[in-house]
């Protein structure tokens, strides 16, 4: 049996070895190794708590996070199921060089014993690592466009007044301002919404970078918005100047009106804002008086100044020396006018002519001559200043008027008697 049994034992050996090769053979034929390559492949990181919990930040360079190319050898068979979700590829930051790169390793979820190889285009991750700053900044308010015709913009608020940056230091440094901006074309009434924090370096560049962290991206913001409307000042004064002056024209002002703002349904009953007298007291003056009066002191409730350089206001009053003229004017210039129907009215005692002196500022008295001037007793006027209502008969005193201009007066007064009588028929 044993001589059967090692009988061409050289023989059997050969024949062994060449049907184990006839089987590799057929079995290649009919389940070939192939290679396929996968696209865009993510890598992840694995510890970046390792470089986090030590107060920095980290930027993948490059896109390097993601494999162009991953290329996989196996049999045919095992591309059936094989997608690029099955390859696993990782960096372990723990393992970070000296350059800041991470060796990738590539493997998949399926039985390693059905792949041959795995290749990929870029076997490295590259990272930037700085260190972390954290920086809180009070929130800005700006608004863009222009409110409707006769509206302005009050008061802003936002439900939120400080918003907390953090990210590199190298980005977070260049941050300067935190503003939100509220468009306000064609409004007329109150806004309330919700705006976008935006971030500007010092050149006022806007700064939009993926690794800033906000604790918040948008607030609450609420606008006032206020009718306006123009009214003129009215400047009242007290007292007069002193003896042998006079005041020369009215009250002026820097300005004589103002812009005032306020809800609409205050300022429809708002005319005017009108300065107190006993503000402004010219009494014994003997040259120009002038004065700072504050708007604000006298603006009606519930409105404001919509320009708040339109506070102070000068007010000037010109005061002038008064000057004496001495005419001499014919009795026959003075007349009776306005007489009642069924009436007639007479002078007596009046002189062939008549002196009077006459006072005022000098651009109103110096050029009146005596050949111009007319004295009028207007009876209707008269009676009216008297309240009579229907005229009686009698004598009265009565005042000569001169229709003289501007300031200029009589010193004293004319007083001539007049007879009224009615007419016989």
């Amino acid at each position: 049996m044993k001589n059967k049994l090692t009988a061409n034992l050289g023989l059997k050996i050969i024949s062994l070895f060449f049907s184990f090769m006839l089987w590799l053979v057929v079995n290649n034929m009919n389940d070939p190794t192939i290679d396929r390559s996968f696209s865009n492949i993510p890598v992840k990181l694995l510890n970046t708590e390792l470089i986090t919990d030590s107060g920095q930040v980290y930027e993948v360079l490059d896109d390097t996070a993601v494999i162009d190319r991953v290329t996989i050898w196996a049999p045919r068979s095992v591309f059936s199921s094989l997608t690029a979700s099955n390859i696993i590829a990782t960096a372990d930051v723990s393992e970070l060089s000296s350059l800041d790169t991470i060796s990738i390793k590539l493997t998949t979820n399926l039985s390693s014993g059905d792949i041959e190889k795995i290749k990929a285009s870029n076997d490295t991750v590259k990272l930037h690592i700085e260190n972390k700053k954290t920086k809180t900044l009070a929130l800005g308010v700006t608004t863009s466009g222009m409110t409707e015709s006769g509206y302005m913009i009050g008061e802003i608020s936002t439900d939120q007044n400080l918003v907390r940056i953090s990210g590199p230091e190298s980005v977070i440094s260049k941050v300067s301002r935190a503003v939100v901006d509220v468009p306000v074309t064609g409004f007329t009434s109150d806004i309330s919404d919700n705006a976008e924090i935006r971030l500007y370096d010092a050149d006022d560049n806007l700064i939009q970078d993926s690794r800033i962290v906000q604790n918040i991206k948008t607030v609450g913001i609420r606008v006032t918005i206020y009718k306006t409307t123009e009214v003129p000042i009215i400047f009242n004064y007290v007292g007069k100047p002193a003896d042998g002056y006079e005041v020369n024209g009215d009250a002026k002002g820097s300005i004589s009106s103002v812009k005032l703002a306020g809800k609409e349904s205050i300022l429809k009953n708002v005319t005017a804002i009108e300065i107190p007298a006993e503000e402004i007291d010219i009494s014994d003056q003997r040259e120009d008086y002038m004065v700072t009066i504050n708007l604000e002191d006298y603006l009606p409730t519930g409105t404001f100044l919509a320009d708040t350089s339109d506070k102070n206001v000068e007010v000037t009053i010109k005061i002038d020396p008064q000057i004496t003229k001495e005419l001499v004017i014919s009795g026959d210039r003075v007349e009776v006018t306005g007489i009642p129907d069924g009436y007639r009215a007479t002078i007596s005692e009046l002189d062939s002519s008549i002196t009077i002196q006459v006072k005022g500022l000098s651009e109103d008295v110096a050029g009146l001559r005596a050949s111009e001037i007319r004295g009028t007793v207007d009876v209707t006027k008269w009676m009216e200043s008297e309240g009579m209502t229907e005229p009686i008969a009698g004598y009265y005193q009565v005042e000569v008027d001169f229709g003289l201009p501007g300031s200029a007066v009589v010193e004293d007064p004319l007083i001539v008697t007049m007879h009224l009588s009615k007419v016989e028929e």
